[in-house]
């Protein structure tokens, strides 16, 4: 499923770089003025990339997890936050809510959120997520166990039947959350309500509904199921967006247009999981959309300035495309020398860690030696 979940991510960063580049460009939008809720699809994405830790498929180790997280994220955000204050200086703009941004914690108003770069306002989210994650794991990994000796013996099927409860609960919780939140939230004053809404208790259940498929995705589907679940999402997203075109929205109309949205993700995400295997020019290219979305949504309002600026010199198809390139050629840039840096030398030391942390197989001999072969790969194979 690699494949896929790179090649979503790449359109992910598309719908955002085409939701901010569109109008200003006055190029033609229609319904893919819904397009900025590809914000949403990278909430399902990674739900849907770190259910295994959520469900306790796979139990990390918090220091290598912690370490994982910040250099996957935080490294590259930085360089491209200087980038911003750097322009920010050159138009002669105060430095302001500087502090904040550095430590992730600019989400407190949506003036200080999008000061230097809109497209920042989801990181925050994303970081709560990861510190959520673990805790959350750990109590659904309850339902799977027995509470004391005497049930030592209980039959599997209760237990998954406690699971299944325990996971309905966490579900409803975030669904009330949402709701809640839209109900009382107030855009004009931006009220705490309107605060959280944008933060993980209203965010939660978009990351949810990505675990939730991931889980579903582990059992065979009929063909038909998959291209009900595929038809569904498509046809839903088009008339989200055709409502979004139509009707101003509000907090609360706002609101449930993007849950709309992340579940129509969703249902797309789980028809693709059932995909044949692409041939290897077609998985590269999934690859490399999804290896880039991180800097393309970073950088590529960098690029919109000198977008208009070459528009207005050759015509918005010119201009445009001389943007992309360099927008491109920026992200791999990134990609790497920061980017994938920091991320291979997170996974070495988070490797060490586990390994440090773990058993190995003591017996002797040449089937010692295989054994301990066999438990460092698996070991390396371990990667969220």
């Amino acid at each position: 499923m690699l494949w896929v979940v790179e090649a979503w991510r790449g359109v992910a960063s598309a719908m955002v770089l085409w939701s901010h580049w569109a109008s200003p460009l006055g190029l033609p939008m229609g319904l893919t003025a819904f397009a900025f809720t590809g914000v949403d699809l990278f909430f399902v994405l990674s739900g849907f990339v770190f259910a295994p830790v959520l469900l306790q498929r796979r139990v990390p180790s918090l220091r290598a997890y912690g370490l994982r997280r910040v250099l996957r994220i935080y490294p590259a955000y930085l360089v491209a936050l200087g980038l911003y204050v750097a322009l920010a200086w050159m138009a002669g703009r105060p430095l302001a809510h500087l502090p904040e941004h550095v430590l992730m914690a600019h989400l407190q108003s949506r003036e200080m959120a999008f000061y230097y770069n809109p497209a920042f306002w989801s990181l925050p989210v994303e970081v709560e997520f990861y510190l959520l994650l673990p805790v959350l794991g750990i109590w659904l990994a309850r339902g799977r166990e027995p509470t004391c000796a005497t049930v030592a013996n209980q039959d599997v099927g209760t237990r998954a039947q406690r699971l299944h409860w325990r996971w309905a609960l966490v579900l409803t919780m975030a669904l009330t959350l949402r709701l809640g939140l839209a109900i009382w939230a107030d855009t004009a004053s931006q009220n705490l309500a309107y605060v959280f809404l944008n933060h993980v208790p209203g965010l939660l259940l978009e990351f949810l509904l990505g675990a939730w498929v991931w889980q579903r995705c582990q059992q065979p589907a009929p063909r038909m199921s998959v291209w009900i679940w595929a038809v569904a999402g498509l046809v839903g997203w088009c008339a989200l967006a055709a409502l979004f075109v139509q009707r101003p929205t509000g907090t609360w109309h706002g609101s449930l247009l993007g849950l709309g949205a992340a579940a129509c993700f969703a249902a797309m995400l789980g028809a693709s999981c059932y995909l044949p295997a692409p041939g290897e020019r077609l998985a590269a290219v999934a690859q490399w959309g999804g290896r880039l979305s991180y800097s393309v949504y970073l950088l590529h309002i960098a690029w919109l300035a000198p977008a208009l600026a070459w528009s207005a010199r050759w015509g918005a198809g010119v201009g445009a495309l001389l943007a992309l390139a360099g927008l491109l050629a920026s992200c791999l840039a990134l990609h790497w020398l920061v980017e994938e840096p920091a991320r291979r030398w997170g996974r070495r030391m988070a490797r060490r860690w586990e390994q440090a942390g773990r058993p190995v197989p003591a017996s002797g001999g040449e089937a010692g030696a295989v054994d301990q072969a066999r438990f460092i790969a698996e070991t390396e194979s371990r990667s969220p």
